[in-house]
Formats: C-alpha cells, structure tokens, sequence
C-alpha cells in the first residue's frame, strides 16, 4: 500500500458504500473506523439498517471488475460462499416489449455473480476486517458533526462520545442526516431532486422443480412505459433457491398474500415467471419494499465544509428495478481514491472535499439521467422531467436499437456492455450501429 499521509478517517455506514469506502480510505490513513447502528452480523443474514437487504441485488459486470480489483479473488470467495458465476449474454434472459432479446451459446465476458445482498455484503465485510488499520464501531448512532462550518473535526455519538478525524465520509445511505447536520452547524445544506416512479416490490423466495426452473440464470419481464406498469424478476441464488420479485409503478403495488401474489405474476406479458412459481415450494413469507424514489442530492453546489465528503446512496439513490446502485458505490470508491491519490490531497493536512463532489456528481450524471429518463415516461411519475429536443432524438434512435436488437445479438451485447457502464453511452453512436438502426 501506498505511505499514508493522513491520522484517522471514520466512515459513517457499514453497508456496500461504506465498506468500500474503508478499502480505500485505508490505503491512505493509519485508521480508519467504520461506524453502524446495527450490530453486524458474522453471517450472511438480513438485518434491520438494510430493509431492502430481502430484496434482489445483483452486481453489474463494472461493479464486479472493481471488486475484483480491490479485493482480488473476491469472485471465487463468493462461488465458494454459494454465489453463481454467470455471462449477461449467455444467462440472462430478457423480456421486453413483446418479445426476448437474444442470448449467446458461448461466454460473452460480461460477467458477474448472482445471489442474496447478505452473503455479497458478508463476504465483502470479512475482507475488510482483515484490514489491519480499518476497525468497526457497531451498534452505535451517529447524531451529528463536530466542528463548524468551516471544518469538520469527527462525530457524535447518542451516548455522548465524540471521534475526531481528519475525513468524514457520509456512507449512510437513504437515511442520511448530513443535510441536517450541516445546516445544523449554520452551513447551506444541498438541495435535493425527488423523481418518484411510486415503484413497488414484493418478494419471495422458492425452490423451483428443476423441470420447472428457466432457461437463464436471470429472468427479467420488464415493465414498458407509458401503459405497462408491471414486471417480474426471477434470479437463482444460493442454497439452490430462486429469490422471485413482482413489481408495480404508480402504486400498482403487488400483493403479499400467496394467491394475490400468483395472480399478478399470471398478468405479466410472458407467462414464465408465473409457470416457474405456481408449483415451487415457498421457502419465505412475502415481503414488501416500497422505498424506490430517484433522489439526489446537489453537494456539488454548496460550499462544504473541510474533513466532510458524502458517498453511495447517500448522494444519489436511484430506484432499485435497475440494479445500478451497488456498481455505482463501487465506482464512486474508486473515484475517491483516485482523489485521495493525487499529490495535491497528500501533502494537505486539511482535505476539501469540493473538488471530490463535482467529481462525483459527474460520475453519477449517466446511471441517473438512465433511471429518471426511463421512469419519467409513466405518467404516474412524480417530479418526472420532460427531455429536451436532443434528449428526444436519441431516444428516438434508442428505440430503434432496442427494436433491432431483439433480432440481433451483436446489438444486443453493444447494449448490455453500454448498461453495465464497460462502455460510454457514445458506444452506440458508432457509424456502423447507426446505419443499421437508421436503415
């Protein structure tokens, strides 16, 4: 590791965010303490700070490459722990708009894993307890900042104990109090954009007869925007079950009782979904998730104080139905080491972390602009916002991509490599592409 120029940071959050910001963090200071109001668990389990952990994750192929990079070997661990390896273009089987996108007999490198948010979330927080310099504080609440508004100092405890350090990071999540904090301490807190699809999950988890189990690995029959609300997502997992999820917009919300929850998987457009549930064995109650509003906070239009940066969700959470959210904590990870790396922010004894949030807010521009473009288009959308002309134009000739890529694999795989961020958006503007979606 590099010579590290800094005392103490402490990481506010013992999630994904937050462990991969410790990674980091600990290259380039002597300690670093994560703090979380849960006590965390040694297994793989859901616990009450994630409500969502129940819920289907699953990491983007980019998400994964810079798991891999900061923990290398993490991949095998996971399959070890019970995750399953798949290809994107040869497992994935994707519904939309009336027919499936076609799939590869051969690997196509667009790779990752598949399983519950508990054992990722495990497997990873194991690595970092092999840190030598990073420590957990757990089962304690983080009540507010020390310091003023020209410089944060550390944390304060509910039971009154305060952490000095030189960096706070913000990794809480949906639930941050940071705004709060700050304006607290007489600072101008960040606005926030809402963009709320009212987007509903209700999710199970089966084994499923192997005569009865899909094709893929992943089954996806996607909602279609204006008329089409609902979809269903069906991913094998460890322990050889099926974590099965419906979901509704605009509060079309999916039953949590057994026959209502068949029933609204037998009106999705495709009957797979509903053919591999409705004689499986249930191996969990029915559980709901309704925390799915696109919200971004503007840190980079505010003027922050020293030793503070905020990460993860508790920047931009995007609605989870496109699994963006892991892979863009892992690259916002990424992106603050490349900050901390740069000679300017080594020899500082005080760390601004403005520059950082401009940086950051650019990082998150595409997978937001991606998720409340799409969920703008229902109607029931609150806070949708319209496109604007050139916004419309390449809409228009995304929708010729999609179209022709449920007849063509390699425009298929152009597509989930522009998704799972291995490729700029500016992929699909190649000649070649253009004049086969154009003619």
């Amino acid at each position: 590791m590099p010579t590290q120029h800094h005392h103490q940071a402490i990481v506010i959050g013992g999630s994904l965010a937050g462990l991969l910001t410790a990674r980091v963090l600990a290259e380039q200071f002597d300690r670093v303490l994560i703090v979380d109001r849960d006590q965390l668990p040694v297994t793989p389990e859901p616990r009450r700070g994630v409500p969502q952990s129940v819920q289907p994750h699953v990491l983007f192929s980019k998400g994964y490459q810079i798991l891999e990079e900061l923990f290398p070997g993490i991949g095998k661990a996971m399959g070890a722990a019970g995750a399953i390896r798949f290809d994107w273009g040869r497992d994935f089987q994707y519904f939309q708009q009336g027919n499936w996108m076609p799939t590869t007999e051969t690997e196509t490198g667009v790779e990752s894993y598949t399983c519950t948010r508990p054992l990722l979330e495990s497997t990873i927080r194991q690595r970092v307890r092999q840190l030598p310099n990073v420590e957990f504080l757990t089962g304690q609440r983080v009540i507010g900042l020390s310091g003023d508004r020209n410089s944060i100092q550390g944390i304060k405890l509910r039971d009154g104990e305060e952490y000095s350090a030189q960096l706070v990071v913000d990794a809480s999540g949906r639930s941050t109090q940071t705004p709060q904090w700050l304006q607290d301490l007489g600072c101008t807190p960040p606005t926030a954009t809402v963009i709320d699809p009212q987007l509903g999950y209700a999710t199970r988890r089966y084994r499923i007869p192997i005569e009865l189990q899909p094709k893929g690995k992943i089954v996806l029959i996607s909602q279609v925007p204006p008329n089409q609300p609902r979809l269903g997502y069906l991913a094998a997992v460890e322990q050889q079950e099926w974590i099965a999820t419906l979901g509704g917009y605009g509060q079309d919300y999916p039953p949590i009782e057994e026959q209502g929850f068949l029933k609204f998987a037998q009106s999705l457009p495709d009957p797979t979904f509903h053919n591999a549930i409705a004689q499986a064995e249930p191996c969990s109650e029915i559980r709901a998730h309704r925390a799915t509003a696109n919200r971004l906070y503007h840190y980079e239009d505010i003027r922050l104080p020293d030793g503070l940066i905020a990460i993860g969700d508790s920047v931009c959470a995007l609605c989870p139905v496109y699994g963006q959210g892991m892979t863009v904590s892992a690259m916002s990870a990424i992106l603050l080491s490349r900050w901390l790396s740069q000679p300017k922010q080594q020899r500082s004894k005080v760390l601004n972390g403005a520059n950082f949030q401009k940086q950051l807010a650019q990082s998150n521009a595409f997978p937001w602009s991606l998720a409340t473009g799409f969920d703008s288009k229902f109607p029931t959308t609150k806070g949708a916002i319209a496109p604007n002309w050139a916004g419309k134009l390449f809409q228009g000739y995304a929708d010729r991509l999609v179209a022709l890529s449920q007849k063509d694999v390699d425009v298929h795989l152009q597509f989930l490599a522009m998704a799972h961020m291995l490729k700029s958006p500016t992929s699909l503007l190649n000649p070649r592409l253009m004049l086969k979606a154009l003619f």
